[in-house]
């Protein structure tokens, strides 16, 4: 499966999100830099739009947010890192300021071709926008779509976040008491169950109980991270200019050098930061576009600003905080492989003493494993009642807490290789309409902030 992953992510994955990317900002006219300070306006606002039907834009963007802000933050930059060196966080950031525009689109066009479902609720996503974009002819690539979305939910947004949630916790307690194997098992089984219910009580109320819980989980987990690794960073201040000036010097170097003896270079460099920096933000994925979908919001344009905000939120500044975090404390990187939350929870260690750093790693992957569980699981759903209509979102609600289950159990490695290869697969239809609907977003780009009236007839 790794090797599948190293052929279709460094073959498809990355030149499609460059190319399209560096597409759409130039028929956006360059919008994530221009208007970078209205999309951040429009984050720190306030709801709008209140009313009965569909979830608030504030919901929807938590929803949106809390399925970005998982454990990719934390273990996905770590590996990004000891897989692909120092330079790996120079590309992570390429990846994510491309990556703004692309889940402005994705946003824009989820609004665009906005409908009702059977139930009378508001829906949208990469594949209606497929269906209604591009024509029912293309029907089968919106399910193919659909299919690998709901897998991508149960892989990536449910069991590697679960996995990673309960090792966490099971880190923590190791560090006051032992545990054997057959000890650690019972807790994570105990762990996954306590969770996963809970995850199915959450789901149960469909995507408005969702949106009101990780509104509340979002500011909260986000701030404290943001303010403990600020506090590593600013006690390791004299290594930070050494750490930016190494990431962006072996962001091009034929071999790394701090990972030469691994062989790491410009090109793992480039596939490593550009993956992780995907799982992380999930630009190119369409499934950010899936939460906004059920939005009842005003100007689609407007309204898709959030994208930007999402990707600056949780790439640029979360996962930068965690790199420079790590690369400042000194802690020992083992390149060449995959590591989990144990190079952040040293970097804590060292300020903060191993037992408080236990703790707040625990806290922290729990609250971001757990609320990229629930917003994950309205993406699965919808996708579910796209191809199978109520009863598939019922069967999904039954099979997602058994996935979370199993998730807590399994190991680390095959969670991660698991949830890759499905992200790679989903994102092929998704980039086939972004790059034909180009046109469209460019148009209504251009017209809404740049005052450029179109030359051609409304579709």
């Amino acid at each position: 499966m790794e090797k599948l992953n190293g052929i279709i992510w460094s073959w498809f994955f990355l030149p499609c999100l460059l190319c399209c990317g560096l597409w759409l900002t130039a028929r956006c006219g360059a919008l994530q830099f221009r208007r970078f300070g209205q999309a951040m306006r429009v984050a720190f606002r306030g709801e709008s739009d209140r009313g009965k039907e569909g979830i608030s834009p504030l919901q929807a963007a938590s929803t949106a947010l809390a399925s970005t802000l998982g454990t990719g933050n934390i273990i996905g930059t770590a590996q990004a890192i000891a897989m692909g060196g120092m330079g790996a966080v120079f590309w992570l950031w390429i990846a994510a300021l491309l990556g703004m525009v692309i889940k402005y689109a994705e946003i824009l066009l989820a609004l665009r071709f906005q409908i009702r479902d059977g139930r009378g609720n508001l829906a949208g996503g990469p594949m209606y926008y497929i269906e209604k974009g591009l024509g029912r002819r293309f029907r089968p690539l919106g399910i193919f779509y659909a299919f690998f979305a709901a897998l991508s939910v149960l892989s990536m947004g449910n069991m590697a976040q679960m996995n990673g949630a309960v090792a966490s916790i099971t880190g923590a307690v190791a560090e006051f008491r032992p545990l054997d194997a057959g000890s650690e098992f019972r807790l994570r089984l105990f762990l996954g169950l306590a969770l996963s219910a809970s995850a199915g009580i959450i789901l149960a109320g469909d995507a408005k109980r969702v949106g009101k819980v990780t509104t509340f989980l979002v500011p909260l987990m986000s701030g404290a991270f943001l303010l403990l690794t600020l506090l590593v960073i600013i006690c390791h201040a004299e290594k930070l200019p050494g750490v930016l000036g190494g990431i962006v010097r072996e962001a091009f170097l034929p071999r790394s050098a701090l990972g030469a003896a691994g062989g790491l270079g410009l090109r793992e460099a480039l596939h490593w930061g550009v993956r992780r920096g995907a799982f992380s933000n999930e630009a190119g994925l369409g499934s950010a576009a899936i939460a906004h979908g059920s939005a009842r919001a005003g100007l689609a344009p407007e309204h898709a600003l959030w994208g930007i905000f999402e990707v600056f939120a949780d790439t640029i500044l979360l996962c930068t905080l965690t790199a420079l975090a790590i690369l400042c404390s000194g802690v020992p990187i083992p390149y060449g492989s995959a590591p989990g939350p144990e190079l952040l929870r040293a970097a804590f260690a060292g300020v903060f003493g191993g037992k408080s750093a236990a703790l707040f790693m625990a806290m922290s992957l729990f609250l971001f494993g757990f609320s990229t569980v629930l917003g994950c699981s309205v993406y699965g759903l919808r996708c579910a009642e796209y191809l199978f209509g109520g009863k598939g979102g019922n069967v999904f609600r039954l099979l997602f807490p058994v996935c979370a289950l199993l998730g807590s159990v399994m190991s680390t490695g095959a969670v991660w290789a698991a949830a890759d290869t499905v992200n790679a697969i989903m994102a092929l239809p998704n980039f086939i309409a972004l790059f034909a609907l180009s046109g469209l977003v460019g148009r209504e780009t251009q017209t809404h902030f740049f005052g450029k009236k179109s030359t051609k007839p409304a579709e």
